[in-house]
């Protein structure tokens, strides 16, 4: 079976796969790797469609001559459904009937765009059906809603030029990184809002910067090396065992992981990232 990508003849060899079902997983994790999605697939000549999707899958790969495949950046799908949620809630801004309020939610919860949001961006979801709205089983809420919206605009932002997102990253996180310094301070001396103020500011800053890594892989970005992988990994293991000393309101555990342990982790992750841009990028942005 010979593959193509993009027009491009790839060097893959299936070696345990039997099924076309099988091959297509390895190929699709691939290219997710990537930054990229599987746009259309093609079995010698014939499209992959949604209602013959499993035949096809069940298919023998030897018996298959040809194996097409065109691929999009993460970026173009995620900005597609985020337009389209958006419009969705625009939509919901604007009907005050309940009724027609969940025929509205349960319409677009059948759409590409909330399962690709689903599978990508959970957190988005979340935002408006973790407030309890329509269809989710609770009183319609405009403050979820509103909430809900401009997340969303601001991720359609990130989507549409990531490089740009990041690099205005950077005072933001800087600045959060210097409170946070500051937070074993603030944790002994009793000053809650401002620690509370702190962690919110850090948490989205470094939540951003995450959010941003599949949008800037596809383009600019490497795939993440071993030691690079590790470093995230540890990153959000410190910041898990960060958030569980702060609930347990143990003050000196919490302050020295945010001094000593998040606050440099968190400018080498960036700085290394922002290293691996390409010139020609950055002067774009």
């Amino acid at each position: 079976m010979t593959i193509i990508i993009d027009g491009i003849t790839a060097d893959i060899t299936c070696e345990n796969e039997k099924k076309l079902g099988e091959a297509l997983s390895g190929i699709e994790k691939w290219v997710d790797e990537s930054g990229f999605c599987l746009s259309r697939v093609l079995v010698d000549g014939e499209d992959v469609v949604a209602d013959s999707i499993s035949v096809f899958f069940d298919r023998n790969i030897d018996n298959i001559k040809t194996l097409e495949i065109v691929t999009r950046p993460f970026a173009a799908f995620y900005g597609e459904a985020l337009a389209e949620f958006i419009k969705t809630l625009d939509l919901l801004r604007k009907c005050r009937d309940q009724e027609a309020r969940n025929a509205l939610e349960a319409e677009y919860k059948n759409s590409p765009s909330y399962s690709f949001l689903a599978g990508h961006d959970k957190e988005l979801l979340r935002l408006l059906w973790g407030g309890g709205i329509g269809v989710s089983g609770g009183d319609f809420s405009d403050v979820f809603l509103e909430k809900t919206l401009a997340a969303a605009r601001t991720r359609l932002l990130e989507a549409e030029n990531p490089v740009k997102a990041f690099l205005e990253l950077e005072d933001k996180l800087n600045g959060s990184v210097a409170k946070l310094l500051d937070l074993p301070l603030d944790l002994q001396t009793g000053n809650d809002n401002r620690a509370a103020c702190t962690i919110e500011d850090f948490s989205y800053a470094a939540q951003t910067m995450f959010r941003l890594l599949p949008l800037l892989r596809y383009a600019v970005l490497k795939p993440e090396t071993e030691a690079e992988v590790f470093m995230l990994d540890e990153f959000k293991s410190v910041l898990k065992e960060f958030a569980q000393s702060y609930e347990n309101k143990d003050v000196v555990l919490s302050g020295d992981l945010a001094e000593y342990e998040l606050a440099p982790r968190v400018k080498e992750i960036y700085a290394a990232l922002k290293q691996k841009l390409p010139v020609q990028e950055l002067n774009n942005a």
